[in-house]
């Protein structure tokens, strides 16, 4: 969930060991200018997603996605092939036993079939949205309209092993987080 932690719930699973394979990078680096997924974003939404520099322009993309539906899902389509590929290159290049998949849209890629276990961060509405807003420097609408987008969390505790809730504060939270670290190390 957008505005839920899971970049501070990451970094506390990296200072505890695991590698951290981020698709919220992998997703900056297979659209910037001159890599094939540009190339077929360009192609499907036209020339308006392009900044003048042949660079991505993420607000007017993000304008068309989060106000079309079937526009956000074709996005998708087009770059879950080259995150997958990534991820997947990722997981196989590391020795590492404990790798943590950071991936706001695990279930939708179909990246989750990789994982031997599903961690899910969540929040109250009200807190996601204010997170959101501060983030991104959005208005409220603009956050909702995101948050629209996205599963609820009912969605969440029905498909994961581990749901941390993050309501409260960072001390709180590194407590649910230390707990969730030692079930996943002790095979639970």
């Amino acid at each position: 969930m957008s505005g839920a932690g899971k970049s501070t719930v990451c970094n506390i699973f990296r200072s505890e060991g695991f590698d951290i394979v981020d698709c919220d990078m992998i997703c900056r680096k297979i659209v910037e200018k001159g890599r094939p997924c540009l190339a077929e974003i360009a192609e499907t939404f036209g020339q308006q997603v392009i900044c003048a520099d042949g660079s991505l322009d993420r607000t007017k993309t993000g304008n068309i996605i989060f106000s079309d539906e079937s526009k956000r899902l074709r996005l998708n389509e087009i770059m879950y092939p080259y995150v997958s590929y990534i991820v997947i290159r990722s997981i196989t290049d590391t020795e590492n036993s404990f790798i943590m998949i950071d991936a706001p849209t695990l279930f939708e890629s179909g990246i989750y079939s990789l994982c031997d276990f599903i961690v899910s961060v969540v929040a109250d509405r009200e807190i996601l949205l204010k997170r959101i807003q501060d983030r991104d420097l959005i208005n409220e609408e603009q956050a909702e309209k995101r948050l629209s987008a996205q599963h609820d969390t009912d969605f969440f505790y029905k498909r994961s092993d581990y749901v941390i809730e993050n309501n409260g504060n960072i001390d709180e939270l590194l407590r649910k987080v230390m707990i969730t670290i030692n079930l996943i190390k002790e095979g639970k």
